[in-house]
């Protein structure tokens, strides 16, 4: 068993293996607390993080004027092994994101972003469920619906799509109705598209990230809207981190 456990453990990928193209300083980076850049096209070919294979942008807010795209890369360091299981778990647990708190510049303080956090039946069903036990056995897919209480943004309302692909899992968040700012739409449905890849490797557990966004022309003249998305990003990062060791320690605080 030990040597199974050894063999199993030499079988994990590099950030290297993962994105041979990636110069030195971005891997570096994505070691020492993550990788972001934020660019405004709508050719994939601009991007500077590129995976060794498969894992491509699916454009749904080019429209148009380009939307800003927003590349991250990072490294969750863990002292133990990390299973698909874990992460797939980890991603499941809904209600842990809220309560989790960023730097608000404009308040000059720590402030929690996700008031309230909850799974939702479907998009033409928005009554409130609770998250399942912890699953036994990741599926190849599923889609979870979900609404999150946005200090900024109210009542929002997004469809997780996870899938497995390869040795990790990919999973899709894309909002499906209005992201409003005083009752005005910001983004429209569809318009913000975060695409996840997430893998356990060598040192940890990888994030790789591309989003997408769209926003109303008036958003995009008054916000910074890389930075507003980049803060959001940090949250389900730092909410994937603490679940995955959540799940290691059987469920338990």
């Amino acid at each position: 068993m030990l040597c199974l456990a050894a063999n199993l453990h030499a079988a994990e990928r590099t950030l290297e293996d993962l994105f041979p193209e990636a110069g030195e300083g971005v891997l570096q980076k994505a070691r020492d607390g993550g990788y972001a850049r934020s660019l405004r096209t709508a050719n994939p070919a601009e991007l500077s993080v590129k995976p060794a294979g498969g894992i491509s942008l699916e454009r749904g807010a080019d429209k148009g004027e380009p939307p800003y795209i927003i590349e991250n890369l990072l490294l969750l360091k863990n002292d133990k092994p990390v299973t698909k299981l874990d992460i797939y778990n980890a991603l499941c647990g809904i209600r842990t994101l809220q309560g989790i708190e960023y730097f608000s510049s404009t308040r000059g303080k720590r402030t929690v972003l996700f008031e309230e956090a909850s799974r939702v039946a479907g998009e033409d069903d928005l009554k409130k469920r609770d998250d399942p036990p912890p699953a036994r056995a990741a599926p190849s897919a599923e889609t979870v619906f979900i609404t999150v209480k946005d200090v900024n943004f109210g009542n929002c309302y997004y469809k997780a799509e996870l899938k497995t692909e390869g040795g990790g899992i990919r999973y899709t968040l894309t909002n499906f109705k209005n992201i409003n700012y005083l009752f005005i739409p910001v983004i429209r449905p569809e318009n913000l598209r975060i695409q996840l890849y997430i893998e356990a490797v060598d040192e940890g557990v990888l994030i790789y990230g591309l989003t997408s966004v769209k926003t109303a022309d008036f958003a995009d003249k008054r916000a910074d809207i890389p930075s507003a998305i980049q803060k959001r990003l940090d949250v389900i990062y730092k909410w994937i981190d603490s679940n995955i060791a959540l799940y290691q320690n059987g469920g338990k605080n």
